[in-house]
């Protein structure tokens, strides 16, 4: 099995403990942030979108009407996956 020395510390990782590290730093992070609140960022930013269309911030507009995908599958994507369930 291959090391890995990632240069800021002597440890060396396997190849195989590098994708389990990534995804117990993902859920310390996203543990402290509710569900909820994926959610509702999702909708602020919808209702952001809208009013930045009205008020003819059309570029704008767009790019925060992106947003409420990438909140929304965050919420999906912990809720399936925590490791609490």
């Amino acid at each position: 099995m291959a090391n890995i020395d990632f240069g800021t510390s002597h440890e060396k990782h396997t190849i195989k403990s590098v994708p389990k590290d990534a995804h117990d730093q993902y859920f310390r992070v996203t543990d402290q942030v509710s569900e909820e609140v994926w959610y509702w960022a999702a909708l602020i930013s919808i209702v952001a979108s809208a009013f930045l269309f009205s008020t003819k911030k059309r570029d704008w507009s767009l790019f925060v009407g992106q947003w409420p995908p990438t909140f929304l599958l965050f919420g999906l994507f912990h809720k399936l996956l925590k490791p609490s369930h």
